[in-house]
C-alpha cells in the first residue's frame, strides 16, 4: 500500500479526494489544522491518519512521517478568501507561501515522486471569459492571489531546482 500526503485533507475538496485514494487503495496521511476543515468531513477508515498540525509546523509533521515512504502529496492546504486576506496580508503569506516551501521541502527531504499544488483561479483577477484558460495573464488583485500565484511560482522552482515531480 502506497503510503500519500493530501494537506487541506478535511475541507471539501481535500475529504473528497482522501475518499477517492482510499478507494484507490492509498493509505492517506491528512495534514490539517481545522482552520476551515472538520474531522467530520474526512471518511471513517483505517487507511486515513491524521495529523493535526498547521502546515508551517514542519519538524513537527516531518517526525511524524520519520519512517514512511510517502508517494506523493496532495497539496489542497491554503489559507483562503479574499477580504480576509486584505485585512491579513501577513497570516495569508506566511502560510500559503512559507506553508507551500515547508511542504515543498518536505517532499524534497523524504524523495517523493510527486507534488500535485493546488492552485487557485483568483490569480487571474476578474477574467472577461469564462471558464478562464490557464494561459490567461496573471492579475493578482488581492493578497490571497497573490499567496497563491507565489505558492505556484515556488513549486514550479522546486520542480526545476530539486528536481521534483510537480503539476
Amino acid at each position: 500500500m502506497k503510503n500519500v500526503i493530501v494537506t487541506g485533507g478535511c475541507g471539501f475538496i481535500g475529504s473528497h479526494l482522501c475518499e477517492l485514494l482510499i478507494k484507490k487503495g492509498f493509505k492517506v496521511y491528512v495534514i490539517d489544522n481545522f482552520f476551515s476543515g472538520k474531522k467530520k468531513n474526512l471518511p471513517i477508515s483505517k487507511n486515513i491518519i491524521l495529523i493535526k498540525d498547521t502546515i508551517l509546523n514542519k519538524k513537527k509533521i516531518a517526525s511524524k512521517l520519520k519512517s514512511k515512504k510517502i508517494h506523493a502529496i496532495f497539496h489542497l492546504a491554503a489559507m483562503a478568501d479574499i477580504v480576509p486576506s486584505i485585512i491579513n496580508p501577513e497570516k495569508y503569506m506566511n502560510t500559503n507561501v512559507m506553508g507551500t516551501t515547508k511542504i515543498l521541502e518536505i517532499a524534497r527531504e523524504k524523495k517523493v515522486k510527486k507534488f500535485i499544488y493546488i492552485a487557485s483561479s483568483s490569480c487571474y483577477g476578474i477574467p472577461k471569459k469564462y471558464p478562464t484558460n490557464e494561459n490567461s495573464i496573471i492579475n493578482c488583485e488581492y493578497p490571497y492571489a497573490l499567496s497563491k500565484n507565489l505558492g505556484e511560482q515556488i513549486t514550479i522552482h522546486w520542480e526545476k531546482i530539486y528536481k521534483i515531480n510537480c503539476n
